[in-house]
């Protein structure tokens, strides 16, 4: 498919989001039609004003308004009565115009926010089902900017081009059949700057487009550098990178502002490039014109040339929008490459209330990218229902990595992950992560009160009795209470009101109210002082009775009581047996055990020196 086809295909595709608020696009076609109708009228009144002062009315002729006048006064109308018609005609004239103005800009205004609406929702629905593996690939400023910064380029091109398109363009084409009406031959030679005309928004066309693409990706990295030195502005202080993000942002803005320069630079001289040939062949009519004055009366030769000086300008805005199209279209293409984008794969059919919880891994391996090497190597394990099994190993041994296949963040490259006896992969994925509940070192919370963050999502429908047993069994209940609101307060942006080990305990708290019956701990206790891991860990001896959980231990000491350890190392398993087997072997577990029971020891001697 050419370009220019892939064009044409793009706005066809964004002009059917218009589609479905056709009545407005109707009315907003009839007040710009009234609009550009009473404007041509305007032009044409000249000559019956022109003509009246020169004493040059005959009746029957003239222009458009005059020979209204004649029809409408009868045949008692006489030329004394002309004077009071024509400001009567002015008046309405004048009034008619506003209307129509205000109802085509209305009405596409209209259009235009329905448009960003839907655009907007789709591209956040999409976001919310797009594989785990796009936003690795992808930052959260440049997906952050096809939802706040593209849509706007894409409503421009969808509508608010339609708008100049319809007002100016039904203003040109009744300036060009008023010029006809008046005198065919002499318009004709305005036909001779059509070709120069469209040569010239071509070429400007192409330009626009490099240009708007790269002001879209020089925008996504502004908006990239802004949301990391937000939610780094902590670090950025503490370690004084202030500098260093300044000069970040500093070139992020300088790119996109030198990308928006050329598009101005364009789009300040297109219209003088283009209007050139237009007053040039204005200036040639003219000429002509001034030698047929024995053929014209003042008032027709006048309103001929008012019409012939009006024709530029919509011509020159009709110019203008095409950069307007240009970046819409790159901003569309891009939107659209978002929204065609595969989706996390949910083929699966099989389904079940609730598992029992069986986990049975074969030969499993994986890589994140076919060409790059395996992070998971012939893995397999097996974990039967309510049991525990601990994953332990330096970091980069491919444990979070295992547990992600579990919930099908990442699908497995070959093998077998078994829940039940059946793939993963067979199971409805809504109704495969209903029954998994998890919780990581790297805590969500929302921007919400303390009870919406815990009855969140699925769980909203949870009793406030429910939450509360939650609460207490993450012992998360102490600091509730303290809070200003208790449940019912705003815990800011990712928790920030909260400790780190108060926002673990609630993520705790939202996985024991899912109840579900697979638990994974990815390193969840990592942020909890001695005291309150101590509470949690009690309160998970009993929350893990019944269920299949799955812990990614940094502390080696919170895993003693598995059912199962298993040791991770380059993507392979190298041990698995219980606490007493793996230290009776003496060897990777028990030296990482004691490594960490020494570090520990370090630990507690210098908080003691401390004190």
């Amino acid at each position: 498919m050419s370009k220019n086809e892939r064009d044409i295909v793009t706005y066809g595709r964004l002009l059917k989001y218009v589609i479905p608020f056709w009545p407005l696009f109707v009315m907003s076609v009839l007040g710009f039609a009234l609009y550009s109708g009473v404007q041509v009228l305007l032009a044409d009144m000249m000559q019956l004003i022109v003509d009246y002062i020169g004493q040059n009315i005959r009746p029957g002729e003239g222009g458009v308004s005059a020979k209204i006048m004649w029809a409408l006064g009868g045949e008692d109308f006489n030329i004394a009565n002309a004077r009071g018609w024509i400001v009567v005609a002015l008046i309405t004239l004048g009034v008619l115009r506003g209307v129509g103005f205000f109802l085509g800009n209305y009405f596409i205004a209209g259009i235009s926010h329905r448009l960003v609406h839907v655009l907007r929702c789709q591209l956040f629905d999409k976001m919310l089902v797009v594989p785990t593996a796009y936003f690795d690939r992808n930052s959260s400023g440049t997906m952050i900017s096809k939802i706040t910064f593209n849509v706007e380029q894409v409503t421009g091109a969808a509508v608010n081009a339609m708008k100049v398109v319809l007002r100016e363009g039904t203003f040109a084409i009744g300036l060009i059949a008023y010029l006809l009406y008046m005198n065919w031959k002499l318009t004709m030679v305005f036909f001779v700057a059509l070709p120069l005309i469209g040569l010239t928004v071509y070429w400007v066309g192409k330009r626009f487009r490099k240009i708007s693409r790269r002001i879209q990706n020089a925008m996504g990295e502004v908006n990239q550098v802004t949301n990391d030195s937000i939610n780094a502005f902590r670090e950025i202080r503490l370690y004084g990178g202030g500098d260093y993000e300044n000069d970040r942002f500093t070139q992020a803005s300088r790119k996109n502002r030198n990308q928006n320069l050329k598009m101005a630079f364009y789009n300040a001289i297109s219209p003088t490039v283009i209007q050139l040939p237009v007053v040039v062949a204005t200036g040639v009519l003219i000429w002509i014109a001034l030698g047929l004055t024995g053929e014209m009366s003042p008032g027709s030769f006048v309103a001929y040339l008012s019409a012939a000086l009006f024709l530029p300008k919509p011509i020159r805005q009709l110019a203008e929008v095409n950069s307007v199209i240009q970046k819409g279209l790159a901003a569309s293409q891009d939107i659209f490459a978002f929204l065609d984008a595969e989706q996390e794969k949910d083929t699966g059919q099989h389904q079940v209330d609730r598992v029992q919880g069986n986990i049975d891994i074969r030969h499993l391996n994986f890589a994140y990218e076919p060409d790059q090497p395996p992070v998971l190597k012939d893995i397999n394990l097996s974990v039967p229902a309510g049991t525990s099994l601990a994953l332990v190993g330096l970091s980069g041994s491919g444990k979070s990595t295992l547990v992600n296949l579990i919930s099908r963040f990442y699908d497995h490259s070959s093998g077998e992950l078994l829940l039940d006896g059946v793939d993963v992969t067979d199971y409805k994925l809504a109704n495969l992560r209903a029954n998994i509940a998890l919780v990581t070192q790297q805590v969500t919370l929302f921007n919400d009160t303390v009870y919406n963050n815990i009855a969140y999502g699925g769980m909203a429908s949870a009793s406030r009795a429910e939450v509360e047993t939650a609460i207490k069994a993450a012992h998360a209940e102490e600091f509730i209470q303290r809070l200003p609101q208790g449940l019912d307060t705003v815990i800011g942006e990712d928790g920030i009101m909260l400790s780190g080990g108060q926002r673990q305990r609630l993520a705790i708290a939202r996985a024991l109210l899912k109840n579900a019956p697979i638990l994974i701990l990815d390193e969840a206790t990592s942020a909890l002082d001695n005291r309150a891991e101590s509470h949690i860990q009690q309160a998970m001896e009993e929350v893990m009775k019944g269920r299949t959980t799955i812990v990614i231990a940094h502390r080696l000491s919170t895993i003693e009581n598995a059912d199962r350890i298993v040791v991770m190392e380059e993507g392979r398993i190298i041990e698995q047996g219980s606490h007493t087997e793996l230290m009776a072997l003496n060897q990777r577990y028990a030296q990482l055990y004691t490594k960490h029971f020494e570090d520990d020891s370090e630990a507690g001697e210098q908080r003691e020196d401390g004190e």
